[in-house]
C-alpha cells in the first residue's frame, strides 16, 4: 500500500472530525445536486439586489391601519411576482373592517414533477410600528427600519428565492400559490373574511411554508394561539373622600383588583400568558373607531365610575383558552362594593398543534441547512414563539414557519436585520421548496 500524502491525511483527518460532530445517529446529507449549486450561486451573486428590494417595501410605511401604505407596499411586491409570471390579484377588504388587503399569486406548474407538492408560501405586509417618518439605515451588517425582520425581511427571502429558481429553469416544474396579508399584526374582523383567501388556499395547496422571523438552528412547526379580552368596570360617582366608606371603590380599583387577581391566581402555565397591554379610567371616557385608543378625562378628588383594559390571551391548546377564560370569567365576577365587571373575548389566531406531517417538513429543511454547510434544525418551543398567519392553514396541511430574517427589535422603533443571513435563509427556503416540489434532480 503506498503511503499516504500528508495533504491526503489533512482531508482525511476533516471528514472523519466532521462526522464525528454529527450529532447522534444524524447521517452526513447527500451533496447538492448541479441544479441546486446554480441556485445557491444565483443567491449568492444577487444578493444587493435583494436588499435593494427590502429598502424600497421598509420606506413604503405600512402599519396596519394604514390602508393606502399596505396597498402600496404590495404593489412593489406585487409587480415583482408578475415578472416571474405568477397570475396575481389584490383581494380588498370590506371598507369597515379598515384592511389594506391582501396579494394571492398563483403560478402552476408548466411541466409538474410526478409526486410533487403544490406549494403554499406566506408572508404579510404591514408592520406594528408604523415607521413615519422612519426610512431604511443600513450600517455595515445590519440595516434599520419597521419591518425589517418583521416581515418584509422575510418577504425578501420568498421573492429572491422563487427568483432564484425561475433563474436555474425550475419555477415552471413547480405549482406555487403565494398569500401575503395586509393585517397580520392585528388581523381583521370578521375573521371569515379575513382570513378567508388564505383558507382557500390552503385546501388547494399540500404544504406551507411561512417567513416569520428565523433563526439559525430553529425552526416552528407548532405555535401558539392569540385570543384578545376586553375589561369594562363600572362604578358610582361620587366624592374621593368616600372611597374607603359607603360610597365604595370605584372602576380603577376594580379593575386593579382583577388584574391583579389574574396574575396571582390563575396557575401558570407552559406556553400561556395573558397580559393587560391598555388600561383607560376616569369620569369621562370615550373609545376612537378602532377601539384601541381613548380619551379620558377626570379628577382626583371623584370616585372613578367607568375603566376599560384590553389584553392577549396566549395559549398551546383550545383546551387550554377555554380553562383560563373560565377562571378570568370567575374572578371578574366577584365585583367590589359599589362596582361590576364584565369580560369578553375575541378569537385572533387559533393555536397550531405539533404534527408527524410538520416534523417531516422540518426534517427536509434540516436536511438542506445541512447541505448547505449551515447548522442542523431543530423545532422551536411553541411557547417561545408568537401567533402567525401559519396557523389558519394548520387543520388543512401541514407546515413550517421561521423561514424569514434574522434580526431584533421587531415591534418597536428599533426594529434591525441582519444582512449577510438574508443568503443563508434564502437558500434554504430556495432547495426547500425545490424537493417538496419533487425536483431534487
Amino acid at each position: 500500500m503506498p503511503p499516504i500524502s500528508p495533504c491526503l491525511a489533512v482531508v482525511l483527518l476533516l471528514l472523519a472530525t466532521a462526522h464525528d460532530q454529527l450529532p447522534t445517529g444524524q447521517s452526513p446529507p447527500p451533496p447538492l445536486t448541479r441544479t441546486e449549486i446554480r441556485v445557491r450561486d444565483w443567491i449568492a451573486a444577487h444578493r444587493e439586489e435583494q436588499i435593494g428590494i427590502l429598502e424600497r417595501l421598509v420606506n413604503q410605511q405600512s402599519g396596519t391601519l394604514n390602508v393606502a401604505g399596505v396597498r402600496a407596499a404590495g404593489a412593489i411586491f406585487q409587480a415583482e411576482l408578475d415578472g416571474l409570471g405568477f397570475t396575481t390579484k389584490w383581494v380588498e377588504m370590506p371598507a369597515e373592517m379598515r384592511r389594506g388587503g391582501h396579494l394571492v399569486a398563483e403560478r402552476p406548474a408548466r411541466s409538474p414533477s410526478a409526486g410533487g407538492k403544490r406549494l403554499l408560501l406566506i408572508g404579510h405586509f404591514d408592520t406594528v410600528f408604523e415607521g413615519e417618518g422612519q426610512k431604511f439605515v443600513r450600517a455595515d451588517s445590519i440595516a434599520r427600519g419597521a419591518g425589517t425582520s418583521d416581515m418584509k425581511g422575510g418577504d425578501v427571502i420568498l421573492l429572491f428565492a422563487l427568483k432564484a429558481l425561475a433563474a436555474a429553469g425550475q419555477l415552471d416544474r413547480m405549482n406555487v400559490t403565494v398569500v401575503v396579508t395586509g393585517d397580520e399584526e392585528a388581523t381583521g374582523r370578521p375573521l371569515e373574511i379575513a382570513r378567508r383567501d388564505l383558507i382557500d388556499a390552503a385546501k388547494r395547496t399540500d404544504v406551507a411554508l411561512s417567513f416569520e422571523g428565523g433563526s439559525r438552528e430553529y425552526a416552528s412547526i407548532s405555535r401558539r394561539g392569540a385570543s384578545g379580552w376586553l375589561l369594562k368596570v363600572k362604578a358610582r360617582q361620587a366624592h374621593s373622600a368616600g372611597v374607603f366608606g359607603g360610597a365604595g371603590y370605584g372602576a380603577i380599583y376594580e379593575a386593579a383588583r382583577i388584574l391583579t387577581m389574574f396574575r396571582d391566581s390563575i396557575p401558570r402555565e407552559d406556553g400561556l400568558t395573558y397580559n393587560p397591554g391598555i388600561i383607560a379610567g376616569g369620569a369621562d371616557l370615550v373609545a376612537d373607531t378602532s377601539g384601541y385608543a381613548f380619551q379620558v378625562a377626570g379628577k382626583t378628588n371623584i370616585i372613578a365610575p367607568t375603566a376599560v383594559v384590553r389584553g392577549d390571551l396566549r395559549f398551546t391548546t383550545e383546551e387550554q383558552k377555554e380553562r383560563t377564560r373560565a377562571r378570568m370569567r370567575a374572578i371578574v365576577a366577584k365585583s367590589l362594593p359599589g362596582a361590576t365587571a364584565e369580560i369578553s373575548f375575541d378569537d385572533s389566531y387559533p393555536a397550531m398543534p405539533l404534527t408527524e406531517a410538520g416534523r417531516a417538513v422540518l426534517a427536509q429543511l434540516d436536511t438542506v441547512s445541512r447541505a448547505l454547510g449551515y447548522p442542523a434544525i431543530q423545532a422551536l418551543d411553541a411557547s417561545r414563539r408568537g401567533a402567525g398567519d401559519l396557523s389558519f392553514v394548520a387543520p388543512y396541511i401541514p407546515g413550517v414557519d421561521g423561514l424569514g430574517a434574522l434580526g431584533g427589535g421587531a415591534h418597536s422603533p428599533e426594529e434591525f436585520v441582519n444582512l449577510p443571513p438574508l443568503e443563508m435563509q434564502t437558500a434554504r427556503a430556495a432547495l426547500l421548496m425545490a424537493r417538496l416540489a419533487g425536483l431534487r434532480k
